[in-house]
């Protein structure tokens, strides 16, 4: 299966890149990060043209990255700027660069030919700069297909199901919609007049309230989800409730393995180190403990198959979003492959 190439992907939470040399696989390919002395980010592949070790076994001087095998050393640029044994540096020993660009706390990493890197198609996470909110990120590395993750997230009914201990109730039929605005795709579930999950009940001091339940996803390509979800007492306007704001972010570090990155933000009890760690928790035991282990589940059952639709599985209403999903993705991914294949214009 193809990866769409010309798109931002994440590379990682700002706060993990530093002087040290960091790296990690995108779309099968080794990738080098550190932070220049200007505090800029810069990205490389992570192998020597030399002997093709990698670099992030060598070291960090200044900006200058000493390959740890024979000493070659190479600029922010990846071009080859000294060789230890001779001095001679071979007009080839170059190493390939990325574009990265930093916004919103994050180290976004563009797939396609750097010249091409356009930072304003970066999908718009702000509200992660917001100083009023609070935020609980973290990381999850799981062996699946990145899009599994993804109808994870378009699907929300799971939510009653496989995390019944926190969200579940007992009549979880709601009202679903699926909305498209150019290539962005939206999947809103509505539960009026329910029993509160014990979560929210948790967080609002009643777990015997009556509440209406929202959970609406905003899906930008390939795998960058913001999920609204909140409670308010039934009957009352949203504002009155408790909402939070979940940002998912998956990048494929294979076809069957996921760099899995998340976010709570939240508008309630706002700088409360118990409620941050309430929400680590449910984080650790919702997407470590169960999420990761059923879709690392489902890709083991689908064996080495990554498209899910070519099993021709049995669909439900609830799969509307992530099956429109999918087939944006899909038409996206061949519209670059025909691009690619077409000869160049003067």
């Amino acid at each position: 299966m193809a990866f769409l190439r010309n798109a931002w992907y994440v590379a990682a939470w700002s706060t993990e890149v530093g002087r040290e040399l960091f790296h990690r696989k995108i779309l099968g390919e080794p990738v080098l990060m550190f932070r220049r002395e200007d505090g800029r980010v810069a990205a490389m592949q992570d192998r020597c043209p030399h002997r093709f070790v990698p670099l992030h076994l060598g070291r960090l001087v200044g900006d200058t990255v000493q390959c740890g095998y024979h000493g070659l050393e190479f600029d922010a640029g990846g071009t080859c700027i000294g060789n230890p044994f001779d001095g001679k540096v071979p007009r080839a020993a170059k190493v390939k660069p990325y574009a990265v660009h930093e916004r919103h706390g994050i180290v976004w990493w563009w797939g396609g030919e750097p010249a091409t890197a356009d930072p304003d198609l970066i999908p718009d996470f702000s509200y992660l700069d917001d100083p009023a909110l609070g935020k609980v990120p973290g990381y999850k590395m799981v062996k699946a297909h990145y899009e599994l993750l993804v109808d994870n997230l378009a699907d929300l009914s799971h939510t009653h199901i496989l995390h019944r201990s926190n969200l579940g109730i007992d009549s979880p039929r709601g009202e679903h919609s699926v909305t498209q605005e150019g290539e962005t795709v939206r999947s809103r579930f509505w539960y009026p007049s329910i029993p509160v999950p014990p979560m929210y009940g948790r967080y609002l001091g009643d777990m015997n309230a009556v509440v209406d339940r929202w959970t609406e996803i905003t899906w930008n390509a390939p795998g960058n989800i913001r999920l609204d979800a909140g409670v308010t007492y039934a009957g009352r306007s949203r504002e009155e409730g408790i909402a939070a704001i979940g940002t998912h972010l998956f990048t494929p570090e294979t076809e069957t393995s996921t760099h899995y990155f998340y976010c709570h933000v939240r508008n309630f009890k706002v700088g409360d180190p118990a409620t941050d760690e309430s929400i680590r928790t449910w984080q650790r035991e919702a997407f470590h403990g169960e999420d990761a282990p059923m879709i690392e589940a489902q890709q083991e059952s689908m064996g080495s198959q990554t498209d899910l639709l070519a099993l021709k599985p049995v669909l439900l209403a609830s799969d509307a979003g992530a099956i429109r999903i999918r087939r944006v993705l899909a038409a996206k991914i061949a519209e670059e492959a025909v691009a690619a294949r077409e000869p160049a214009t003067l």
